[in-house]
């Protein structure tokens, strides 16, 4: 699934807390499919709206 507008990822390192929001999502087709990578090294994880 591509990075969509307004997806908020965040750090599953506790003493890292860093977040992202995203701003302008990917064009189709043009990439995007992977959840994006924090400074720290890990995996961000995609949060769930509620």
């Amino acid at each position: 699934m591509a990075l969509k507008q307004d997806e908020v990822y965040r750090c599953p390192d506790p003493d890292c807390g860093c977040e992202v929001t995203v701003t302008k999502g990917v064009a189709p087709g043009k990439g995007g499919n992977q959840n994006p990578c924090c400074s720290c090294g890990k995996k961000m994880v995609k949060m769930v709206k509620k």
